[in-house]
């Protein structure tokens, strides 16, 4: 981790490698560690994202973290839209101008059609969760698995030049510190934000969930973070979780 310093604190934690930072994270959290412990790996050895999948990243290029958060959790689905808005808010400072990040409907954010970086909340019980965050800060296009090489990308490939890890991470850090307020005190003001940075409403969508493919037009962020998408028969059908693919527009 020699391009990743930052300041000595007791609720930091570096890690040369773990099984996964969430992993590592939740055992914390279930032994009374307080919201914002961190956790940061330069090397997952089973990172993991949404439904099950397999996060990719080489070891001493990206950030791996994950966070201890503490409050409440009636509103756990907007967890991971404040999540995003920081990190989309951390990336923007990194990339040209002419080049803006979006969000993706729940958890990615998306450069130019290129994933950049995912987020997966967990609750560990009724006082605690745990906020993944995974970013592709200097990976190389020959780093990703060949099926990956077309929807990620990293910072680095997009601004043209190598980002300081620990720049990005403690930028990140505040942003999230920011972001994690208007979700414990103005979560409509959050998920007007949201609605206002998220590139998959307005688009046609086609959703997987257990048993049924939904398909339509992905129209609005209800107040609990939900995906309100009006299927092919105009009814408004709101999804909590899934696997929303965005479709091409029709011609």
């Amino acid at each position: 981790m020699n391009d990743l310093r930052l300041p000595a604190s007791p609720r930091v934690i570096l890690m040369r490698s773990t099984t996964s930072t969430n992993d590592e994270a939740r055992r914390l959290a279930g032994q009374g560690a307080p919201d914002g412990t961190t956790v940061i790996a330069d090397f997952q050895t089973r990172g993991r994202g949404r439904l099950g999948r397999t996060w990719h990243a080489p070891a001493g290029r990206n950030l791996n973290m994950s966070q201890v958060v503490r409050g409440r959790h009636g509103s756990l689905g907007l967890l991971p839209m404040a999540a995003g808005l920081a990190v989309q808010a951390t990336i923007g400072r990194f990339l040209p101008y002419t080049l803006a990040a979006s969000l993706k409907w729940p958890n990615d954010v998306i450069v130019m059609g290129f994933k950049l970086a995912g987020i997966l909340a967990e609750i560990v019980d009724d006082h605690a969760a745990v906020l993944g965050i995974g970013v592709n800060i200097n990976t190389r296009a020959s780093d990703f698995p060949t099926s990956l090489r077309r929807p990620a990308a990293s910072v680095m490939m997009l601004a043209g030049r190598r980002t300081n890890r620990s720049v990005f991470t403690l930028l990140l850090l505040e942003e999230l510190d920011r972001y994690k307020r208007l979700w414990q005190t103005e979560s409509a003001k959050l998920v007007r934000l949201y609605t206002r940075r998220c590139g998959t409403l307005g688009k046609s969508v086609s959703v997987n969930l257990p048993g049924e493919r939904i398909e339509g037009t992905a129209i609005s962020i209800d107040p609990d973070g939900a995906l309100v998408v009006r299927d092919e028969a105009g009814n408004d059908r709101r999804i909590l979780a899934g696997d929303v693919v965005e479709r091409p527009a029709r011609k």
